[in-house]
């Protein structure tokens, strides 16, 4: 049956070299259709990831200020550091992130547990549609005027590859 099925194949595709839809013409035939069937090997799984997006809506300079801080915080905790001031061959690992989603002082049960990740990127926009501003004050890097509303999405990778039995333990 295996050498039938490759004439078969063989013969679908000479005819439908020489005439265009003759295959299809062949299977209407024959009331059969060959499928493209695709043998798969599992290779594993990717790590899971996750992104956040928090709208920050300063109700005065001082506020703004925060705002720039925890920016900031997030930007400076995500990036490597070059291993030594002679080289720029070695980096060290950037810091990593702990995750908990806390309800009433504990964690939350009825939400997966996330492992220790990584901050992968971070998107900061800042004002809305229509940029607005609090009076000009000084900042981490200067002066200038904070925006009134800025918003941040923060997309965390897990480092390590979970597998069934993190899962079971509420991963």
């Amino acid at each position: 049956s295996g050498a039938k099925e490759g004439v078969t194949n063989l013969l679908n595709a000479t005819l439908d070299g020489v005439a265009s839809g003759a295959r299809a013409l062949q299977q209407i035939d024959s009331g059969k259709v060959i499928t493209p069937r695709m043998e798969m090997m599992f290779e594993g799984v990717g790590r899971r990831s996750f992104s956040y997006t928090f709208n920050f809506i300063p109700k005065s300079a001082e506020e703004a200020k925060t705002i720039e801080e925890i920016i900031y915080t997030f930007k400076l905790n995500m990036m490597p550091k070059y291993d030594g001031d002679s080289t720029r061959r070695t980096m060290e690992i950037p810091n990593t992130f702990d995750i908990t989603y806390m309800y009433q002082n504990q964690e939350n049960g009825f939400i997966n547990k996330i492992s220790s990740c990584f901050l992968q990127k971070i998107d900061v926009q800042y004002g809305a549609d229509r940029y607005t501003a609090h009076e000009s004050t000084t900042s981490l890097n200067g002066t200038g005027t904070p925006p009134q509303k800025s918003q941040i999405t923060l997309d965390f990778v897990e480092i390590e590859t979970l597998s069934k039995d993190s899962i079971r333990e509420g991963f």
